[in-house]
């Protein structure tokens, strides 16, 4: 059986506490979209699974870098107190600054979607009266087109 000396199970635990970390911050990004987009309970269910198979898929990877892919109880326990240790002390930070951001990407790109829906509004107004006149152009071949044909 392949042995992990001391050092390498103290690193390989810190690694994972690390890693528990990204995954409390990964999760607090969620929550905080979910909080300002308001997601239907579908869709919950869906970004938790899609959430879960991130963590699994990230998690078996790290297994393979640290353990040569055997489960050990150190790299579990040490993304646990990782991703508890992350909540309990700057989760509320990371959520609220979250927050803060996408509120204000919201408000950004609720004034971009004016200022283009005002412009295509103007555009739409400008070129209304163009179709009347593709219309008249394109009737006179069109009647022959169908005259032609008839004769046939």
């Amino acid at each position: 059986m392949w042995e992990i000396d001391n050092l390498s199970q103290l690193l390989g635990f810190l690694y994972s506490a690390v890693l528990g970390g990204i995954y409390c911050i990964v999760y607090d990004c969620l929550r905080a979209l979910r909080k300002e987009i308001k997601f239907s309970t579908a869709a919950v269910f869906v970004s938790d699974i899609l959430y879960s198979l991130f963590c699994a898929v990230t998690c078996f990877c790290f297994l393979l870098a640290v353990t040569g892919g055997q489960p050990r109880g150190f790299v579990f326990a040490g993304a646990a107190v990782g991703f508890l240790a992350t909540r309990l002390t700057v989760s509320r930070i990371l959520f609220f600054a979250f927050s803060k951001v996408l509120r204000g990407m919201r408000f950004v790109f609720k004034w971009i979607s004016v200022i283009f829906s005002r412009f295509f509004t103007v555009i739409s107004a400008q070129t209304e009266h163009l179709g009347e006149k593709v219309k008249k152009i394109y009737s006179l071949p069109a009647n022959t087109l169908k005259k032609h044909l008839k004769k046939k």
